[in-house]
């Protein structure tokens, strides 16, 4: 067993300087032992060694004591992930149901439904580009921020820049995968970039996948995504305990206070 916060174990010196104090009565006001006690039901002694262990255990619980089960091995993804999502006036039609900018958007939940913990970053372009998450594997908030992003307001383009884009994607993140939501006709070039093409359009190409209401497809380009390059990370295994002394130091102090013994003659 080891203690994560062992320097708040320095508290437990407390204890035997209380010991120390010539005077045999609480080391309090009166006043303060009147409203911690019900007067006349509880030794005085045997109060402050109760009060005493339930201080020692706080501190135990402060102190953080886990066990070790020593070390887990998970496979992470070497690539970051990119999530590009156009916002030009152009995704605001509706030859997809509602519109091709919402038809997106379910899309894109769809796919971080399925990744396999990668670390995934938003961004929305039109002309420019903006970042609205860094890399993280917190789906839900990614997914949080897409249904509460407003881009009603925004001053937006007519088209999108999707080279501008890239350009930018490649600066927040080293070597990124990215996977463009648009309907803007645009055949990457290298493998590590996919398309998803929000409109009825019939292109051929290995990389660039056909907006449809069903899922086959985004679930296949998740397939691309996960099955990617990983590398094995050696993480510690522990076992938090510190709830155990915590627990019980509450029940010792609110039976000091709650439930009093029975007067020691």
């Amino acid at each position: 067993m080891e203690f994560l916060n062992g320097y708040f174990l320095l508290l437990l010196l407390i204890i035997p300087a209380l010991f120390l104090i010539k005077d045999k009565k609480l080391p309090f006001s009166k006043e303060v032992a009147q409203k911690i006690t019900l007067k006349g039901k509880i030794p005085k002694k045997l109060k402050f060694y109760i009060l005493l262990a339930s201080f020692a255990l706080f501190v135990t619980a402060l102190s953080r004591p886990v066990i070790d089960n020593g070390y887990i091995a998970i496979k992470a993804p070497v690539q970051n992930l990119v999530i590009a999502l156009d916002i030009s006036h152009e995704m605001d039609k509706t030859d997809l149901y509602p519109n091709r900018y919402k038809f997106s958007i379910s899309k894109i939940k769809v796919l971080l439904k399925h990744l396999n913990s990668q670390n995934a970053a938003l961004i929305l372009f039109d002309k420019n580009a903006y970042l609205i998450s860094a890399p993280t594997k917190d789906y839900e908030s990614l997914i949080y921020l897409l249904d509460h992003t407003d881009i009603k307001d925004m001053q937006r383009t007519q088209t999108s820049d999707i080279n501008n884009m890239i350009s930018s994607a490649k600066k927040l993140v080293k070597n990124p995968k990215i996977v463009i939501f648009t309907s803007n006709i645009y055949i990457p070039k290298k493998d590590n970039i996919f398309v998803y093409l929000c409109k009825k359009a019939d292109i051929r190409a290995n990389s660039v996948f056909q907006a449809e209401y069903s899922n086959n497809n985004i679930k296949t380009l998740a397939k691309l995504l996960n099955s990617s390059k990983h590398k094995d990370i050696k993480i510690k295994d522990k076992t938090e305990l510190f709830y155990f002394p915590l627990g019980l130091g509450i029940i010792l102090f609110f039976f000091v206070i709650f439930f009093p013994l029975r007067r020691i003659r």
